[in-house]
């Protein structure tokens, strides 16, 4: 029941193809070949897709750094497409990992992108597509596929840093974190951390140009720095994409 209506091996067959602008052969070169290819269950949706991703001997990268949401190529077993990577430590003892903004040279890092579904496993290939001061397309990177998960969580952190002007025990007056009263109003619920390694919270706004007074649970040394870290989820974006039409205009860019 399995293979009913499936095509015996090497059967000669015709494939037609529906809904495709005439232009789309102009794309093709005459020396390509064309791959048909069977698709598994869910291989035909878009997903968030995670790669674990490492820069090896082999790899060409240049002078330029790997950023974060640059437009880069993806070379997926059999398919290719430009996606916008996400890079992120790959926690395995943790449900949140750590933003990060570029690839580091020799380490591991996971790369979500978005993409079609793919199943593991699966070896992956990076590329950046050559550019006026950069002839040819670069290989950046190498790794294998993770796996499709919408539910994994990057996390990007910041810190703001103020500094204590009057120190008195346990309580200090802070400065230079923030510059209004309402973001001293906003933020009064999120604790506080020092670089000496102490913790507290803010206790009430001191006037108008954004100074604070702040409880810690230990006494506070004046050349001590008050740290508040804040966190954001970060997703994955689609690439610009040129889709080929009928009209005068042989494509049009859409940024999903």
């Amino acid at each position: 029941d399995f293979l009913e209506g499936c095509v015996a091996s090497g059967t000669y067959v015709t494939v037609t193809i529906e809904n495709v602008p005439a232009r789309a052969r102009t794309f093709l070169s005459r020396d390509s070949l064309l791959c048909v290819v069977g698709l598994l269950p869910h291989e035909n949706k878009v997903s968030a897709l995670h790669m674990g991703i490492c820069q090896t001997a082999k790899c060409e990268p240049g002078d330029a750094p790997v950023k974060s949401k640059d437009v880069l190529t993806f070379r997926c077993g059999w398919r290719t497409w430009q996606a916008r990577p996400v890079f992120s430590q790959n926690n395995l003892n943790s449900d949140k990992h750590k933003f990060e903004r570029f690839l580091p040279g020799g380490a591991f890092l996971a790369a979500s992108v978005l993409g079609p579904v793919t199943y593991t496993p699966c070896p992956v290939l990076m590329f950046r597509e050559s550019k006026s001061d950069q002839p040819g397309r670069q290989l950046v990177g190498v790794g294998s596929m993770i796996g499709a998960d919408a539910d994994r969580i990057v996390i990007k952190r910041i810190v703001l840093t103020g500094y204590p002007t009057r120190v008195h025990k346990r309580h200090a007056t802070v400065k230079y974190m923030f510059y209004n009263p309402e973001d001293v109003k906003w933020f009064k619920p999120a604790g506080l951390t020092t670089k000496h390694g102490l913790q507290g919270h803010i206790m009430e706004s001191n006037g108008e140009h954004g100074t604070m007074k702040c409880l810690f649970n230990k006494p506070i040394k004046q050349h001590d720095t008050v740290c508040l870290p804040l966190y954001k989820r970060i997703y994955p974006k689609f690439a610009p994409t040129e889709v080929p039409t009928d009209d005068e205009k042989s494509t049009v860019t859409r940024n999903l």
